[in-house]
């Protein structure tokens, strides 16, 4: 007889009688942890959607750290659960049985909710040599742990309906008594006083995202429930309160400046929010904007609408996975408020078309160079070391610049709307075609020359 038949002391049915009871005592997921690892004698571990466990115990109530319950290395690509008995497999969910190289043997059930498999159960065996009977314990305690998520996640549903909904009228400006405003944070355990600050975290290009992965609606929305865990998660360690919102395929997060309150200390933890997210997540990558600092309360929706502007503005000049904030936009600012005017794409055309043609059909640099010129202020020397060429051959793509794009570079006007035209370029790329603001015919140039 295994270690684990001996140790199971109750009928199948009397298990999950009795693992249930504790979720409807409402003892939670460790308590069915605890009961199923004295049930069996075994260690027992509910664990997240990616295997990271959350509660673990040994026989006799001994609570388990995190490092002696984890799956051993690789066990868990190996695991591969049918779900196509959905929505039986919330009730009576499969198991599968892998061994380690040390013959350690494991029995593993997924915890699964309409929405995907939100969480694992396993009991792990040293000797090797679980029963079948061990193993419809996991299934039974996976069950009582899925009754118990559905709880939860009515509850936190319910919380985060409230706080959604009191974040939403702040950020839309629906302040009409700062005192009443703060009472009702606090009653949220929210404390408004003091400087708040706006950010939005993004998955960057979704609809792409969900093309290439041929999402249904169904994935769409396990994909957005584990953005907002992931958020939920990784918040914690970066600050001890904050208000979330779930505004579309975005997450808008309000904040404690903090004492300080600098700017880039905010888009430090910022940007660990945003890397841990986008870690945890491990699909779609994520950008983050942030807006800046008020303490008027009636300026968050302000802070709000600079986050967004900083997101969008962000990832058309930086791309995707980048933290960028309203403040350090510089002329950027202003430029987005242009980006659907006519008139900045005939200036970008008229200032830098025939550069972007040339180098769009003959592979040429002439951009790249033009832009490091005008960064550096003009030092040929530094120019010519960052861009690795010899003094000579950048004076000849200078002079290249000058002749296809009709300026001349030591007029100080015509750099500044050079300067311009480079800024506006990435706000204007795609909206008329990849290298091109208008239909301005191309210009007439030679063979190419060492560009």
């Amino acid at each position: 007889m295994s270690v684990a038949s001996r140790h199971l002391i109750a009928p199948e049915g009397d298990t999950y009688r009795r693992l249930i009871e504790q979720v409807i005592a409402g003892n939670g997921l460790p308590a069915v942890a605890r009961l199923l690892s004295d049930l069996l004698g075994l260690p027992a571990t509910v664990a997240d959607e990616d295997f990271r466990p959350l509660h673990a115990f040994a026989p006799r109530g001994r609570q388990l750290p995190p490092e002696e319950a984890e799956l051993g290395d690789g066990l868990a690509q190996r695991l591969s659960f049918d779900l196509s008995r959905e929505p039986q497999a919330s009730t009576a969910p499969p198991t599968m049985r892998v061994r380690e190289g040390d013959g350690t043997e494991y029995a593993i059930a997924p915890i699964v909710l309409p929405t995907g498999v939100v969480g694992y159960v396993w009991i792990a065996d040293p000797a090797g040599s679980l029963s079948q009977q061990a193993e419809t314990a996991v299934a039974h305690a996976a069950a009582a742990c899925t009754v118990e998520m559905v709880r939860q996640q009515a509850i936190v549903e319910g919380e985060s309906r409230v706080r959604s909904s009191f974040l939403e009228d702040l950020l839309a400006g629906n302040v009409t008594s700062v005192t009443a405003t703060r009472r009702r944070a606090n009653f949220l355990g929210y404390d408004l006083r003091g400087e708040q600050v706006v950010c939005v975290l993004d998955l960057d290009q979704f609809l792409a995202y969900m093309a290439r992965n041929n999402l249904d609606e169904g994935g769409i929305q396990r994909l957005k429930g584990r953005f907002r865990r992931s958020v939920e998660a990784s918040i914690p360690a970066i600050w001890s309160r904050t208000l979330l919102w779930e505004h579309s395929d975005s997450i808008v997060i309000l904040a404690p400046a903090g004492k300080e309150g600098k700017p880039d200390a905010i888009a430090g933890r910022v940007e660990m929010l945003r890397s841990a997210v986008e870690r945890r997540l491990e699909g779609p990558s994520i950008s983050a904007g942030i807006g800046r600092a008020y303490a008027d309360l009636t300026r968050l929706r302000q802070s709000y609408q600079e986050a967004e502007h900083a997101l969008r503005i962000g990832t058309a000049v930086s791309g995707a996975s980048a933290t960028s904030t309203f403040e350090g936009l510089g002329a950027y600012r202003l430029l987005y408020y242009l980006r659907d005017q006519p008139e900045l794409a005939r200036f970008c055309d008229e200032t830098i078309g025939d550069l972007v043609r040339y180098d769009d059909e003959r592979g040429g640099r002439l951009l790249e160079t033009l832009r490091t010129f005008l960064d550096l202020q003009g030092n040929l020397s530094r120019t010519a070391r960052a861009l690795h060429l010899h003094r000579n051959g950048l004076l000849y793509r200078i002079a290249r610049i000058e002749k296809i794009g009709g300026c001349d570079l030591d007029d100080p006007s015509q750099r500044l709307a050079l300067q311009i035209a480079l800024l506006a370029q990435p706000l204007l790329r795609g909206k008329a075609g990849r290298g091109r603001f208008s239909p301005a015919p191309s210009t007439e140039i030679g063979a190419r020359d060492g560009e």
